[in-house]
């Protein structure tokens, strides 16, 4: 009996992707503090005690659309370390391309940042959440990259970690966010070739 309660109580990958979704959904429609469990319920075809069995409250939902966010940009999640031998400066624009494109591609996933900016002050766990689960792992990525890397190796490795990040994330948010591209126009890649030349050292 055990065994066959455990199973029922077991979450699919279907039904937890419905659940994130209508909670992706509602949340973009009406922001965090207006989303509610009822819709959510409704727009992923569960019930209401399906969903509070794997997913505690509203604040327990949005962490996980973050985590499931964290997945696709955590650095860790898809590179192996490179390797000393690796050119630093190709590895760092492949990663600087893949955080901005990877914004470019997925409006929705933007839109979610974008309220977890505007939820920020009344919600700060939501943000802490974000900083959490996105940005520490890749700083802590970067950090020990630019630590160990024989062509980096700057006198603070987090400071340059911070720059190289910093220098992207206020890309996205001025172009995508504040919709300023017209206002201060700057190439993709002029801006992470520029961003490599301050942070590579020259031999």
């Amino acid at each position: 009996m055990n065994n066959v309660k455990s199973v029922d109580r077991e979450l699919s990958p279907e039904k937890r992707e419905a659940i994130l979704q209508g909670a992706m959904q509602e949340f973009l429609e009406h922001g965090y503090a207006g989303a509610r469990i009822d819709k959510i319920v409704a727009a992923a075809g569960v019930s209401k005690a399906t969903l509070y069995r794997h997913f505690a409250d509203k604040e327990a939902l949005f962490t996980a659309l973050i985590q499931r966010l964290g997945g696709k940009a955590n650095l860790l999640q898809q590179h192996d370390f490179p390797s000393l031998q690796e050119e630093s400066a190709v590895f760092l624009k492949q990663v600087a391309i893949r955080i901005l494109d990877n914004a470019a591609q997925n409006p929705q996933e933007l839109a979610l940042f974008r309220m977890i900016i505007g939820e920020s002050e009344r919600f700060p766990a939501l943000a802490q959440a974000f900083v959490e689960k996105i940005e520490k792992p890749n700083l802590d990525f970067l950090t020990q990259y630019f630590a160990t890397h024989p062509q980096l190796q700057p006198a603070d490795p987090e400071v340059s970690a911070r720059a190289f990040l910093g220098t992207l994330l206020h890309f996205l948010m001025q172009r995508n966010l504040f919709h300023g591209e017209a206002i201060v126009p700057m190439e993709r890649d002029r801006l992470i070739d520029g961003l490599l030349a301050l942070l590579i050292r020259k031999h």
